[in-house]
């Protein structure tokens, strides 16, 4: 918002790939950070409610404790703010003073800011590539779409000739002729309308399909960070943006440009009966359009604020039925009700501030069109009474002025929703523009065999450009066959390194090492095909436990499932279950233990046989006899295995210990020194 008031004209998308964001929030010192990059010069000050005027203005409040939003100026006991979240609106000072935390950040251009456009467009033919058809239908609604249109301007001229011909004769056996002509006319156009309903129906769910189809490959394609930085209830919205888009592309491109040429061909019948009457009905138009053109800055931001606004209430109401259980059992429903409840009041209110817009605009139409009606009916039996207009041509007229409204109108609506579509484009940006993880990359496809020796080179990562660094120039290497524990302090950055070593993550400095290549150079890809990982927070879905372990693989090997539970403890309690391996687990696995899962995830891992297996506390959940069973089966396999963990029975089965804690990582004593370690004595005393 700042960057773009002061010239720098750049979007949240831009911002995000250029600065990726934390998804443990920013601190003000971020901000100052991004700031500086940008060409804002940055100052931070703390002060009183009373000396908001006084700041550089516009500048950065903190807002809530957890939020930053823009006051842009002052204004006696009221101040506007935009607040990011979809908001702009004058507030009362008492107001402010129950959100503004006394902290401020003024931002300046200084002699680095550039005044350009810095913007991420989606063009619409990213959107459905490789949808084939479309242009053949395209032209069946258009044409089809004529013929209807060339009923509706036929249908005034039989009111005309029927109220100027055979009203004043009498004559029965015209107005048959026309009743019979006009019939047959009408049913040529349903028919005509039926074929377009199916025509339109086809091509609208081949496109949709298509583009839904286009933007889900590009979402599982998307590198792991990308999705822990967002709300599922964010992702959600930004998905289904798809939908007004398939339905503007499918019918209102083709309405579009049908409504226009019959608003066009209506005028300049309008023209024809009279040019005083037709320049009446442009007036009220053009004044039509203009106030939707006022009114559309107001209608988009209203529209983005609902988005928004759902998405939050949408997050809050998933993440309620996942946790269900610790509601329960803390008693905390009523809490957790009220809290969803304020965000669906939100969610509400943008409703009504949307459709508060929508009802000033139809109060405003209904008004402007019925003043425009009774000019026209008034001037136009004037004309009937000085001899210029029949009274067949004044219905006549008032039909084709009826359509050409609708049309025009339609046609104005038609672009305003558009120009909105820009909105459901940025934010599918967020998703299509993002860059595909670096394992998609042709580099990371190729094959090679793994030995199972891996290496680790001054490898450092944060978590964003801005946070601290979780692994710093972390040293080490596993030999093909070794079995190595990682232990040491909760929060080290333990499982962020198993991620790196994964290649889930990427470093921000240094290089992994397998077998002796770069892993972009040996294939993410053949890597991954060829080991195995349970991570804390790995999953499972809904389905059997067959489906599972095999991950839903179309040609199950039963034999191997049966052995994969077995090296993990479980073969015997699945053989005990009612259905046994075509058990339901449930969602995400309710229906099992916390042991029974981890052990299924295990089995999961050891069903791919690899040569290389990674666990994350995968073992944490098991009773000792199981974990000594567990332990035993992936030993006999003689695979490379590295281990994150802070059970002694896992730490003991260990060849070799790496301690992880503030200072880094480094060998630790023999694993029988180690237990006694985690059970007490300090690191300094070992």
């Amino acid at each position: 918002m700042m960057a773009s008031f002061y010239g720098h004209d750049v979007d949240l998308a831009t911002m995000r790939r250029r600065f990726t964001p934390s998804f443990r929030g920013a601190p003000l010192s971020s901000l100052i950070k991004i700031a500086d990059q940008v060409g804002l010069l940055p100052r931070a000050v703390k002060l009183p409610l009373e000396e908001l005027p006084n700041l550089a203005l516009p500048a950065i409040l903190h807002w809530n404790m957890n939020h930053y939003v823009v006051i842009e100026r002052v204004s006696g006991d009221k101040a506007l703010i935009h607040d990011p979240a979809g908001r702009s609106e004058w507030l009362q000072m008492s107001e402010v003073s129950d959100h503004f935390t006394g902290v401020a950040l003024e931002l300046r251009p200084n002699e680095a800011f550039e005044k350009k456009t810095e913007r991420t467009v989606l063009r619409w033919s990213q959107l459905w590539t490789r949808i084939n058809g479309l242009g053949s239908s395209f032209l069946q609604v258009i044409v089809l779409s004529v013929v209807l249109q060339i009923y509706v301007l036929a249908l005034p001229y039989y009111l005309q000739i029927g109220i100027d011909n055979a009203l004043p004769a009498l004559d029965h056996d015209l107005l048959a002729v026309l009743a019979l002509g006009f019939g047959l006319f009408t049913a040529f156009n349903a028919s005509a309308s039926f074929l377009r309903s199916f025509v339109i129906l086809a091509a609208g769910s081949a496109l949709g399909f298509g583009i839904a189809s286009n933007i889900a490959r590009k979402l599982f394609r998307l590198p792991l960070d990308w999705f822990q930085k967002r709300e599922v209830g964010d992702i959600l919205s930004r998905f289904q943006s798809v939908t007004p888009i398939q339905k503007m592309l499918t019918e209102g491109v083709a309405g579009t440009l049908v409504d226009g040429l019959l608003a066009l061909t209506t005028l300049a019948i309008m023209f024809f009966y009279s040019a005083k009457l037709a320049i009446i009905a442009l007036t009220a138009f053009f004044l039509y359009f203009v106030v939707r053109l006022i009114s559309f800055s107001f209608e988009r931001r209203a529209q983005e604020g609902s988005i928004i606004a759902h998405g939050k209430e949408q997050t809050a109401l998933i993440e309620t039925i996942r946790g269900i259980q610790t509601f329960r059992l803390y008693n905390s429903e009523t809490m957790r009700h009220a809290m969803w409840q304020t965000l669906l009041t939100d969610a509400v209110n943008a409703n009504i501030r949307s459709s508060r817009i929508g009802i000033w605009q139809t109060t405003g139409n209904a008004l402007l069109f019925g003043l425009e009606n009774v000019v026209t009916i008034y001037l136009a039996i004037g004309f009937v009474m000085n001899g210029g207009f029949s009274v067949g041509m004044v219905f006549a007229y008032l039909a084709y002025k009826g359509q050409f409204l609708e049309k025009a109108g339609n046609l104005v609506d038609q672009g305003m929703a558009f120009l909105m579509l820009r909105l459901h484009l940025e934010r599918l940006a967020d998703i299509a523009l993002e860059e595909d993880d670096r394992s998609f990359a042709p580099s990371s496809m190729a094959v090679t065999e793994l030995k199972g020796r891996m290496e680790l080179k001054s490898v450092s990562y944060r978590y964003s450009p801005t946070d601290p660094l979780v692994l710093q120039e972390i040293d080490f290497s596993v030999e093909a066959g070794e079995h190595v524990a990682i232990t040491g302090p909760s929060g080290m950055g333990k499982s962020t390194l198993l991620k790196v070593m994964l290649g889930l993550l990427l470093p921000q400095s240094g290089e992994v090492a397998v077998d002796g290549l770069p892993l972009q150079q040996f294939g993410h890809k053949s890597f991954r095909d060829q080991i195995a990982a349970v991570l804390q927070d790995d999953n499972l879905f809904a389905g059997s436990i067959a489906d599972n372990i095999t991950l839903f693989a179309e040609q199950a090997d039963l034999e191997a499932i049966a052995d994969a539970a077995r090296a993990s403890a479980i073969h015997d309690e699945i053989m005990k279950m009612p259905m046994q391996y075509e058990t339901l687990v449930g969602d995400m696995g309710s229906s099992l233990s916390g042991g029974q899962k981890q052990r299924v995830l295990l089995a999961r891992a050891l069903y791919r046989k690899p040569k290389m297996l990674f666990l994350d506390e995968g073992t944490s959940h098991m009773d000792a006899a199981n974990e000594a069973r567990v332990n035993h089966s992936i030993r006999s396999l003689g695979i490379t295995r590295i281990v994150v963990a802070h059970r002694q029975e896992t730490i003991a089965a260990a060849d070799r210990v790496l301690y992880m804690d503030g200072e880094g990582l480094r060998p630790l004593a023999p694993p029988k020194e180690v237990i006694s370690l985690q059970l007490g004595e300090s690191l300094s005393t070992r």
